[in-house]
C-alpha cells in the first residue's frame, strides 16, 4: 500500500497545483528526492518531494536536498484512503524548515520522520502560499 499511497499523493498534489495555475511535471519515481517539478507562470520553478500516508502516524523523511526552491508536501488520507469523499490533509514544508518538525522514528537511532502530531495544527497545514512566496 505504501507505493500506491505515495503515488496517489503525487497525483493529488499535482492536481491541486494545476488547479492553482502552475505547470506540473511528475517524475514518476525517476528521482528519489524530486517527485514534482513545478513552474510558476512567471517562470520560477520549484521541486517537490511528496509523501503519502494512509493514516495519522509518521512520514519517513530524509532531507537530502535542502534549498529555497525545494519543498516537502506531506499528505494524510486520515485512515480513510479508500473513501474518495474524504479530503486528505496537506502540509507544505520548505526543505529549509523541515528540521523544525523532524523526529527520529520510534525505536530507531537513524531513521528520521515527521510525525502527524507535530504538523496537524501547524503553520504548514494547507500552506500552498509558501511555494512561490515573494
Amino acid at each position: 500500500m505504501t507505493t500506491s499511497t505515495n503515488l496517489a499523493a503525487e497525483f493529488y498534489v499535482a492536481s491541486q497545483l494545476y488547479r492553482q495555475g502552475y505547470i506540473v511535471t511528475l517524475t514518476l519515481g525517476n528521482t528519489k528526492e524530486i517527485d514534482l517539478i513545478v513552474a510558476h507562470p512567471d517562470g520560477r520553478t520549484i521541486t517537490v518531494d511528496t509523501k503519502g500516508l494512509k493514516n495519522k502516524t509518521n512520514w519517513p523523511v530524509r532531507p537530502k536536498l535542502v534549498s529555497d526552491t525545494h519543498f516537502f508536501i506531506l499528505v494524510s488520507y486520515l485512515n480513510v484512503f479508500e473513501d474518495i469523499q474524504v479530503i486528505p490533509e496537506v502540509f507544505v514544508i520548505p526543505s529549509k524548515d523541515v528540521h523544525k518538525v523532524l523526529s527520529l522514528w520510534s525505536g530507531s537511532d537513524t531513521v528520521s520522520c515527521v510525525k502527524y502530531s507535530a504538523v496537524k495544527n501547524s503553520i504548514y497545514k494547507n500552506a500552498w502560499r509558501l511555494l512561490f512566496k515573494q
